[in-house]
């Protein structure tokens, strides 16, 4: 008997997730990624020609600094979750922060460890704050974030430069930036030395008001992420949150693009930019062309603005000739596909801004 009461409660569990994980954003993501980290089955990808470690001539590529990664883990007193902070070993003085939330069941950091330690490695404290899957609302799942950024900053804060902040979001995490920007620019007055904002392939965006877009200060600058092949969040999410950002302050989309690149000593990589794209594992090389790039070339100039920081953010995508142009940025953005291509589309009854956005 004691083996059938252990079948159905797994039975239970199973259908537990299922009828919640249509309230998620990108379910096959949390499923798939967010399921194989819980069990720590995530297996090394072994070095070879595409794992970024080579790379093409004539292509803007993120190169990492010169710093090595200390992690301090903290316990936020709220949920007991533990929030990681990484710092740059040995950095002189303080250093400017930038905060990142995960996408829906992405909650080990080792998912986006390339990201993070690309982050670290150019001289910037990372703050990984995790938020509860399950049993949660959209608002417990926020101030989770929210608060495990507070409370990293007490605890590693003398590390920390909080006049020089970024907040980097994926997924739902991405969506949860423009909320988390309004805590951290406004309320707190962090970033007064500079400040951005990064979401790649958003899911719906909740506590947004077109009013909350424009209160952001006006050095903080906003960017967006989208990837051609993505076929989880809906691209209408991002093209409607840079849309009803004002055009006065700094804004840029980007769409990492799928392709094929040559590489110098012969052979070609293959790339697909997918939902999956910022996360460990995924198309390294992709990433180093991509992604990389965005966040240097935005952490450069709101952390030490130059007239060649401005420059390089300025030509940031519009480089390129007749081949494969792995970034592309786009002044007047326009969805990739339309909306029944992807698993959350714009007009789901659980995007609180159709009021507001797209028609």
């Amino acid at each position: 008997m004691a083996l059938w009461r252990v079948i159905a409660r797994r039975v239970a569990q199973g259908m537990v997730l299922a009828a919640l994980l249509p309230l998620c954003a990108g379910c096959f993501f949390a499923a798939r990624q967010g399921m194989k980290a819980l069990r720590g089955d995530n297996k090394a990808v072994a070095p070879g020609p595409c794992d970024g470690t080579v790379l093409p001539t004539g292509l803007p590529a993120g190169i990492d600094g010169p710093y090595a990664l200390d992690q301090h883990t903290v316990a936020e007193a709220g949920t007991g979750r533990e929030v990681q902070v990484f710092l740059p070993a040995h950095a002189p003085g303080s250093s400017p922060v930038i905060l990142f939330a995960h996408g829906f069941g992405a909650d080990r950091w080792t998912l986006y460890e390339g990201l993070i330690r690309h982050l670290v490695s150019r001289g910037a404290v990372v703050v990984f704050a995790p938020y509860p899957t399950l049993g949660a609302t959209q608002d417990q799942r926020y101030g989770a974030v929210w608060d495990g950024f507070v409370a990293a900053v007490a605890a590693d804060g003398a590390a920390m430069d909080l006049t020089r902040v970024g907040i980097i979001g994926h997924s739902f995490g991405a969506g949860a930036v423009p909320f988390l920007a309004t805590h951290a620019f406004l309320d707190r007055g962090w970033g007064g030395r500079g400040g951005f904002i990064l979401m790649l392939a958003p899911w719906y965006s909740y506590a947004t008001s077109d009013a909350a877009l424009a209160d952001l200060p006006g050095p903080v600058m906003r960017a967006w992420q989208v990837y051609d092949r993505d076929t989880v969040n809906d691209q209408r999410m991002a093209v409607d949150l840079y849309t009803h950002t004002p055009a006065a302050v700094g804004r840029y989309f980007f769409q990492a693009n799928s392709g094929t690149v040559n590489l110098p000593q012969g052979g070609a990589c293959p790339l697909t930019a997918d939902h999956r794209t910022p996360v460990q594992g995924n198309s390294p090389l992709l990433q180093r062309l991509a992604v990389y790039p965005v966040v240097d070339a935005l952490a450069d100039q709101a952390f030490a603005p130059s007239a060649s920081t401005a420059a390089a953010l300025a030509a940031l995508g519009h480089k390129g000739g007749d081949g494969y142009r792995p970034l592309v940025r786009e002044d007047a953005p326009v969805p990739a596909q339309p909306q029944d291509a992807y698993r959350w589309p714009w007009t789901h009854p659980r995007n609180p801004r159709q009021g507001e956005g797209l028609p």
